[in-house]
């Protein structure tokens, strides 16, 4: 499959994941605790294909672009992190989810619409499906582990 299909399908998995997050009580703890620990993996490995596989190929021509993507992979580590160390019933766990979901969709629909279209036309769709192969394989190997 070709890249940016497969990394959008990352993107819509995370959201269904947020947004089954934010859909939780306090009282869910051993639900949210799920939820966290599943999110936290699909972000790690998905920012790992792009950042090895995707953004480098990019990065020529589109600097700006896919240095704001790597400075957004960050932010949302260190949120994720404050989320880990934050107890799932304090009222602020709540709050620190939709200042991540925000971060996300501002990230994801800024690699939707601005940095995939430019992959289409830089890259190719050979080049595109043997990153995909490529990205599929990084992923098998990354869940194995």
């Amino acid at each position: 499959m070709e890249a940016t299909k497969l990394l959008t399908q990352d993107h819509r998995k995370v959201q269904k994941i947020l947004k089954d997050l934010k859909e939780t009580t306090a009282r869910s703890s051993a639900k949210r605790r799920e939820l966290l620990q599943t999110l936290k993996q699909e972000l790690q490995i998905h920012e790992k294909v792009e950042e090895k596989l995707f953004y480098p190929k990019m990065k020529q021509g589109e600097k700006e672009l896919i240095l704001e993507a790597y400075e957004e992979h960050h932010l949302v580590d260190k949120l994720l992190a404050e989320l880990e160390k934050t107890d799932i019933k304090d009222e602020h766990w709540k709050a620190k989810i939709t200042v991540l979901e925000e971060n996300l969709v501002h990230h994801i629909k800024e690699e939707e619409k601005e940095i995939f279209p430019k992959a289409h036309k830089k890259l190719g769709e050979k080049a595109l499906n043997q990153m995909g192969e490529e990205i599929q394989s990084m992923k098998e190997k990354e869940m194995a582990d």
